[in-house]
């Protein structure tokens, strides 16, 4: 489209001047009509010129016109080939053709020209009043055309630059859209032109509403800022929005100005978050409220399908196979398949992949894969998605978690970083779960086993350190910050120097505070090295004792049942090579002060044992409390609080 091309600011008011071109090869008959013409209407200007080539050259050069007035015989080129020219070029300039020749032919002709108006010349009458009229008409017609163009490109200007979509609607018509409307929509913007826009983009469900606002736009009496709505796409996407709008001036009519902001992402993670505090809010309940490992499983598997997961389940490794622990849901799928965790059975399935990666695994959709026979059982159940999630703690399995949507490409980032944290938090509270049940059993098993290398110890006794020792014995072991552990050792007989040297030397050694120095030695030895006994209590074992041997390290331990002695063997035998039960053997347990030492934290518990083996507890003391506190690395006053609130603790489950 040209643009105007006398660069007017064009206005409404027929009263603004007029600059008028009129072509005619009679010079004394157009300087008659135009001096009329000025004298019948003030804001008319008349320029006279007695060619076509004339006329062309001075819209060339620039001259200001806002109407030509051209007669239709003159010589050489008439008045039907300049308005065809001048319309090529000035496609809404007004363009008036006056002839004597009243014939249907002419008036044919120039139609197909794109004149705008023709006039009869008529010598013998007055005419100034027919031109004024014609010339108003044809001037205030095209001012108008031009304003509305002018209010588009001001409008289109500032809206391709704006992020949200932008419309005008006018009779509830669309009658522009900028290019970010368009990309919202997914529709071409010149099939949206004209029609009715509500019925065009919005979801059939909001269309009264929406209709009802802008008609309350119109009328001035809409309060209300920001209102939602959804809006169709052509692809059948649905998204969410919130639009605001005002009644503007458009051309010559009211129209309202529709601004459109797409908030659909921000919708989902508003929806993602409140399930997220709602699934949480009833997972902790759960935890709190849970008092065996069954229960806790079977509170968590119900929140998790209540939460929208078409089924779940917990299941833990035995013999090379996954076994269900609880299931909630339909059962058949976990009926259907052969939960074999060895290799060419069902590997690729959620479950199975994640008991042989020992890693988190997402599938977001089954209906992709290829149709193997666990895919179609999936399928055939409703199930979409799935994945599996290890419950591991301190590289300790405690089983495994299994989710199911009915619908694919469930699990976005959110939703997967969710359930990777319930599986840390449900490991968790399982290890605690079992290790006050280990602590407060009335019969526990008692086992001794020996750890023969891997551990600081058994390098020190297979180098000689310890063979002119009486006896070397670990009385306690606390963790240390995120990777390092303490140990108290006392050692009876040998070099106390050549010992302590030795000990600190050792590469997974940073730290030996001697204790005491005369008869027996006590050393605090700190170590970022394998520790078992730490290895042990991370799984809920109880360490009664360790005793350092030239063959290895001899620990006696307590556990729940005879059928856990196996399996904290083998997992010991991941990160110590050589692992060998020496007995086993059934025991009663002092449940009182089994269930005292529960209810410490793990910074109380280290203070409290720090504090006995250091003897701030003896008469008179061997070790102050600044002593204590600085062999491990904390403030006097932070170990002092952590042991009143310890001693409290046991006192409290002694004599209550």
């Amino acid at each position: 489209m040209n643009e105007p091309f006398n660069g007017r600011s064009m206005g409404d008011e027929p009263t603004e001047p007029v600059e008028v071109l009129l072509v005619d090869d009679n010079r004394q008959w157009a300087e008659f009509i135009a001096g009329e013409i000025e004298r019948t209407a003030d804001e008319l200007a008349v320029t006279v010129v007695t060619s076509a080539n004339e006329a062309m050259v001075r819209l060339r050069d620039g001259d200001a016109v806002d109407c030509v007035v051209t007669d239709y015989r003159m010589p050489e080129v008439d008045g039907l080939q300049l308005l065809t020219r001048f319309r090529e070029e000035y496609p809404y300039l007004p363009l008036l053709l006056i002839t004597a020749e009243g014939s249907e032919d002419v008036a044919a002709r120039a139609i197909e020209a794109g004149v705008t108006d023709y006039l009869l010349k008529n010598p013998r009458s007055d005419q100034a009043a027919m031109f004024v009229t014609k010339i108003r008409t044809a001037v205030e017609q095209y001012r108008l055309q031009q304003a509305v163009i002018e209010s588009e490109e001001r409008y289109r200007t500032v809206t391709e630059q704006n992020r949200d979509g932008i419309v005008i609607i006018q009779n509830g018509r669309l009658e522009f859209a900028n290019r970010r409307f368009v990309e919202l929509t997914g529709q071409d913007a010149a099939d949206l032109n004209g029609r009715d826009v509500v019925d065009a983009i919005v979801h059939q469900d909001d269309r009264a509403a929406i209709r009802r606002v802008i008609k309350q736009w119109a009328d001035g009496t809409e309060q209300k800022a920001v209102h939602e709505t959804r809006i169709k796409r052509s692809d059948g996407d649905t998204r969410s929005c919130e639009f605001t709008g005002r009644a503007i001036a458009y051309g010559a009519e009211q129209a309202t100005l529709v601004s459109i902001r797409d908030v659909t992402a921000r919708k989902q993670r508003e929806r993602e978050l409140e399930w997220e505090r709602e699934l949480n809010r009833a997972i902790q309940t759960a935890l709190v409220e849970s008092r065996t490992r069954e229960a806790l499983e079977a509170a968590v598997a119900a929140q998790l399908h209540g939460h929208g997961y078409a089924m779940v389940w917990f299941a833990e490794q035995y013999d090379g196979r996954l076994q269900p622990r609880v299931i909630e849901g339909e059962e058949r799928y976990v009926d259907a398949l052969d939960w074999s965790v060895g290799d060419g059975s069902h590997e690729d399935e959620p479950s199975v992949w994640a008991a042989r990666s020992a890693e988190p695994r997402f599938v977001n959709d089954f209906t992709e894969l290829f149709p193997t026979a666990w895919v179609e059982t999936a399928t055939k159940c409703g199930y979409r998605s799935g994945a599996a999630l290890p419950l591991t703690h301190n590289e300790v399995s405690y089983g495994q978690l299994s989710v199911y949507h009915d619908h694919s490409n469930q699990f976005d980032e959110t939703e997967r970083r969710l359930l990777t944290e319930l599986a840390g938090t449900v490991a968790f509270a399982v290890h605690s779960l079992e290790t006050e049940t280990a602590l407060a059993s009335e019969t526990t098993v008692e086992a001794t086993i020996r750890v023969e290398d891997g551990y600081y110890l058994t390098d020190l006794a297979q180098d000689g350190v310890f063979v002119d020792c009486a006896s070397v014995r670990v009385r306690g072991t606390v963790p240390h910050g995120a990777d390092a552990t303490i140990q108290y050792l006392t050692v009876e007989g040998g070099d106390f120097e050549d010992v302590r040297a030795a000990v600190g030397d050792h590469p997974s050694v940073t730290d030996v505070v001697v204790i005491e120095g005369s008869g027996t030695g006590r050393f605090q030895v700190t170590s970022t090295g394998p520790v078992p006994e730490a290895k042990l209590a991370d799984r809920g074992v109880v360490v009664r004792s360790t005793a350092v041997r030239l063959n290895g390290a001899t620990i006696t331990i307590e556990l729940p049942a005879r059928d856990d002695v196996r399996s904290t063997v083998d997992a010991l035998s991941e990160t110590f090579p050589t692992v060998r039960v020496q007995s086993v053997a059934g025991q009663d347990t002092d449940s009182d002060a089994q269930a005292a030492a529960t209810n410490l934290t793990e910074k109380q518990a280290t203070a409290l044992e720090a504090a006995y083996h250091h003897g701030y507890f003896e008469q008179p003391r061997r070790s102050s409390a600044s002593e204590v506190a600085a062999s491990l690395g904390i403030a006097h006053s932070t170990f002092l609080q952590h042991l009143r609130v310890a001693q409290r603790k046991v006192f409290e489950r002694r004599f209550k």
